[in-house]
This record gives C-alpha cells, structure tokens and sequence, in this order.
C-alpha cells in the first residue's frame, strides 16, 4: 500500500483531507469504523474505479442511496477522482451511481491502481498543501 506521505505523517495528512472525522469505509461488505491506513487504501481504491469509468474532471455524480457515514468517504474518493460528488434522491439526468456500485468500482479500481496511481498521489500532495 501507498501511504500519503512518504514520512510517518499519514494521521496529520489525512486530518487534513477529511477533519476531525472518525473515517469509515466499506471492509468486505460491510461500513464501519477504520483506521487511517485502510481509509486511505479504500478510498484510493474508489478513485481509481471512478476514474476507470472515465468521467470527465469536474463532472458531477450523483450518489443515491448514501447514509451520513458514507458521504465523507465517497467525497475523498471524489476530490481525488476530480470529481463532484452530490449526494440525492433527485437525479435530473446527471450521472447516477447507486452506493451499491461502490463496491463495485474499489474491486474494478485496484486492479487499475497501477495507471491511476501517480495521478492520485499528485492530486493529494496538492490537497494536502492547499494548492
């Protein structure tokens, strides 16, 4: 696994991405509470299925289904993706994924962690210093 920095300060970087929030994130099926490793390796996982499915940067989706402990997770993958994330029951035509596809596109993003990876990497070394 790839941590988000390359000295011992993912707890500091991570707080930085996501607050004071005690992260949670699918674990075989199931969400619950995790540490920041497995947050930051399961979100990581969800950027790259987002990004296999080749939206464009900047698109909206529109998550339906979603409980509050769901959000913050789905909005890191998001921001990594260059994506918006939305969270509705109203769809008006936007790109619509269903939370049970979640699932789904973390299985389809670790097997592309290779060709996303360094964009992720990038993309979260510029959250973290605010650029």
């Amino acid at each position: 696994m790839t941590t988000i920095c390359s000295f011992d300060c993912n707890q500091s970087a991570l707080k930085s991405l996501i607050g004071d929030v005690k992260p949670m994130a699918p674990v075989d099926g199931t969400w619950m509470k995790v540490s920041a490793r497995v947050f930051e390796d399961q979100v990581r996982k969800l950027a790259y299925g987002l990004m296999v499915k080749d939206y464009r940067r900047g698109e909206t989706i529109v998550f339906t289904g979603c409980t509050d402990d769901m959000k913050m997770f789905i909005k890191t993958a998001c921001n990594l993706a260059h994506l918006n994330a939305e969270f509705s029951a109203e769809t008006d035509g936007k790109n619509i994924l269903p939370v049970t596809e979640v699932e789904y596109l973390m299985s389809i993003g670790g097997t592309w962690s290779r060709k996303y990876k360094a964009s992720v990497d990038r993309t979260i070394a510029r959250l973290i210093l605010g650029c």
